[in-house]
């Protein structure tokens, strides 16, 4: 059974910050939104699955662990939605507003539960069982994981973002 415990109290607080740093990583590699380095994602391609994870896998697997007796959830596959719907028509930065924006609606179905509510369990598609508590530090640990990708990739684009904090062209 999984370890059944009450988030920490500042992780709703690090949820909703946790996208105030995505959002202002976006806005770092935006001038570089579609570029890839190494065959890796895009920082567009990171703020799509951010928004297409958010909405399609963490909110519904939240509200069944709210609302069913230990779900058991599906694998989703990430590499195909990305083949089959990602485009690059829209701009990074509406797509960092509407996961922010959605993020918001993970936080509403997250800030009024009891402890009771934490523990409930799902079977993750990987067989392991979980608890709500675990689950959202999932989808805390997610947005960290590309911030930190899109700040990576910030640095592999931008090594002189000095001067455009000075108001200075940047070095080419």
């Amino acid at each position: 059974m999984a370890d059944s415990r009450i988030p920490d109290p500042t992780l709703m607080a690090r949820l909703q910050l946790s996208v105030k740093g995505v959002d202002w990583a976006a806005s770092l590699v935006q001038p570089w939104q579609h570029r890839q380095v190494e065959g890796a994602w895009s920082p567009h391609q990171h703020l799509f699955h951010l928004l297409a994870v958010e909405r399609e896998v963490y909110q519904p697997r939240i509200q069944r662990m709210l609302t069913e007796n230990a779900p058991v959830f599906q694998s989703w596959n990430e590499n195909q939605v990305m083949a089959e719907r990602h485009t690059p028509d829209r701009d990074i930065m509406d797509l960092a507003q509407e996961f922010m924006d959605e993020r918001a609606k993970t936080v509403e179905l997250l800030k009024d539960l009891t402890p009771g509510h934490w523990q409930r369990t799902a079977t993750w598609p990987d067989g392991r069982e979980v608890d709500l508590a675990w689950t959202a530090e999932k989808v805390l640990w997610h947005a960290l994981d590309h911030f930190a990708a899109l700040l990576n990739l910030h640095g592999q684009f931008d090594a002189q973002q000095s001067k455009r904090w000075l108001g200075q062209e940047p070095l080419a």
